[in-house]
């Protein structure tokens, strides 16, 4: 049985929500070949559209007794076991049944919801074989879910109620109804295949439903009859000739030229009439179970039969159906004991981890929006040390040699202002988590990246590459942007592979022949895993020892366990932001400071 492993920190999995989503997209993704593009909304929405070329998923995040994860999980096992939706409704709407148009609409929907009704059980029951901890939340969801639909509690009076009934598994109350069978097909169409709730809502139709109209047909007909022979008799027995009698006669008359079928609809409407007048503001209803007309025999007052050309047994179709799903579970469980194996990577070295990162083309897009103000003191002050002149160069950018203008001033000899060595270069990196718990933040950071392009140029020597990261699925995904027009294609969307993440920067840095390199790592999250932070350590000391100036970022909480993920990645070299305004001055004062640095160094050597 495949299972996911738990997190090694509970708190790990609950920072990293929305990443945990995108984790399992991720793996289906993998699964499927297909795209699966998740939007998250502020409401309770669960929404599922195949375009064909991917699907989309819309998930509402308010909290509720049905967890989103739930709901996810329920989505994406339709995605996984192939859910027959669209043949189905494309088959239903191939049959003509010879009837009304209204009559033709009814059947359309109510064969649509019994297919709904069969179908989620089928693909939970198929997901929660593979992820027995999912079938739990699958349990618990429908409970909740039946109390909020039925917040009553009351015994099923047609039989779609109880197959409804059965799937929120409230077996005690369809036990005590006529319609019993319900439980069987709930039963039947769970861990079956593809097809297993397309023939069983067929099937149910046709030997549940369809009984229950002709025989409820034929006791109105047989009460109908009853009652206009009762009149006939008492008629009959009349032999006063007042008027009143006779107006009586003419009315039976009438009566009986109508046909027997016109006598049992106007009963069934007269029914549905008094029925709607019990339910006007006011009126008191009186609940008798055994008397109450059910709502799908209103609908269809002359039912009619399905055309099914499959005379199989609900036994056999059943045992057909079950042996197809082990199939296809079994498939599907394989694949994805695959999937986790390739996930298992050994995240040390260059070589083991390039072949689980893409470097994602971008397209250009208008130029972003800086800030002004911090670019034009930046450039003031990169624009006093442009060439790195020889002397005391501190962070406003004075380049006088102090000794010499001493010595200027005293002995009116000397120069104080001389040419210096030329600068040998400067790269600046920007590793930026693009994990979709940013999805609040990118606006601010690409002001951020647009501001620091900005800054820097009319620096010829000085070169700002911007690194974004995210995956799905074991796999790191990288924008390299370097160039302003690229900035806009920053977006939010996937987990943290922070090990991988690592990894490329240290190997692109180290590629790198500039004088000085200051690299960045900017993130408001956790890894996906937790031996990442050991792995990243080990990374971030390596760039170190090779001269590689290294600082790490997180934007969120000052809390603990945040400083001591930090702490355990970068030692001292890292700061906490509240949010991204402190990241944007931080950012500008120490990149100038180490470039003004950089060139006194340079200078002195």
């Amino acid at each position: 049985m495949f299972l996911n492993s738990d997190s090694n920190n509970l708190s790990f999995e609950k920072n990293s929500e929305y990443e945990i989503y995108h984790n399992m997209i991720g793996i289906f993704e993998q699964l499927k070949k297909k795209k699966i593009k998740l939007n998250l909304s502020d409401d309770n929405t669960v929404e599922l559209e195949n375009t064909g070329s991917e699907y989309e998923i819309r998930l509402g995040v308010v909290a509720e007794a049905v967890t989103p994860k739930t709901k996810l999980e329920r989505i994406l096992s339709k995605i996984i076991f192939n859910s027959p939706d669209k043949e189905f409704k494309k088959y239903i709407s191939t049959i003509k049944p010879d009837t009304t148009k209204v009559q033709h609409t009814l059947l359309l929907k109510n064969l649509k919801i019994i297919y709904d009704i069969l179908e989620i059980r089928r693909v939970e029951s198929c997901y929660g074989e593979i992820y027995p901890g999912a079938n739990d939340r699958f349990v618990d969801a429908r409970a909740e879910d039946f109390k909020k639909e039925f917040p009553e509690i009351k015994i099923p009076i047609d039989p779609i109620e109880a197959l409804r009934f059965a799937r929120y598994d409230q077996m005690d109350l369809v036990l005590k109804s006529e319609f019993k069978d319900a439980i069987d097909y709930i039963k039947g169409v769970e861990l079956t295949g593809k097809k297993g709730a397309y023939d069983l809502a067929l099937m149910y139709w046709e030997k549940v439903v369809q009984e229950f109209l002709f025989r409820k047909k034929e006791k109105n007909e047989n009460q109908a009859l009853e009652d206009y022979l009762s009149d006939e008799i008492r008629n009959h027995k009349s032999k006063e000739g007042t008027e009143e009698s006779k107006t009586s006669s003419e009315q039976n008359d009438d009566k009986s030229s109508k046909t027997l079928e016109d006598v049992i609809n106007e009963k069934i409407e007269e029914g549905v009439d008094e029925k709607a007048k019990d339910d006007e503001p006011g009126t008191k209803q009186e609940e008798n179970v055994e008397t109450e007309k059910s709502k799908l025999l209103s609908d269809f007052k002359n039912p009619f039969e399905l055309d099914n050309k499959n005379n199989s047994s609900f036994e056999k179709t059943r045992e057909r159906l079950k042996k197809s799903g082990k199939k296809e579970i079994s498939t599907i469980e394989k694949e994805l004991e695959k999937i986790s194996k390739k996930q298992t990577v050994q995240k040390t070295t260059w070589k083991n981890i390039q072949s689980h990162i893409t470097v994602d083309t971008h397209k250009h897009t208008d130029l972003i929006e800086f800030n002004k103000i911090t670019s034009k003191k930046l450039k003031n002050t990169f624009k006093k040390i442009q060439g790195g002149r020889m002397g005391d160069v501190d962070s406003t950018g004075e380049d006088i040699d102090v000794d010499a203008y001493i010595d200027f001033k005293i002995n009116k000899i000397g120069k104080f202002l001389i040419n210096s060595k030329k600068f040998a270069g400067f790269d600046i990196i920007l590793a930026i988590d693009e994990s979709s718990s940013m999805k609040d933040n990118m606006d601010t950071v690409r002001r951020m990246c647009a501001t620091l392009y900005d800054s820097i140029s009319n620096l010829p020597h000085v070169r700002l590459t911007i690194m974004g990261w995210n995956g799905t699925a074991g796999h790191c995904h990288i924008k390299k942007i370097t160039n302003p027009t690229q900035i806009g294609s920053l977006e939010a969307f996937g987990e943290t592979p922070l090990a991988m993440a690592v990894g490329y920067a240290k190997h692109e840095i180290e590629k790198m022949t500039s004088q000085r390199r200051l690299f960045f790592l900017i993130t408001d999250g956790h890894p996906n895993e937790y031996e990442d932070i050991a792995i990243a350590r080990k990374g971030i000391k390596q760039m170190h020892h090779k001269g590689i100036i290294c600082n790490g970022i997180y934007v969120g909480e000052n809390t603990a366990e945040n400083t001591a993920q930090m702490k355990e990645i970068f030692l001292d070299n890292f700061v906490i932001c509240e949010n991204f305004d402190y990241v944007d001055t931080y950012l500008m004062d120490k990149i100038s400071k180490q470039i003004i640095r950089s060139i006194k160094k340079v200078n002195y050597n």
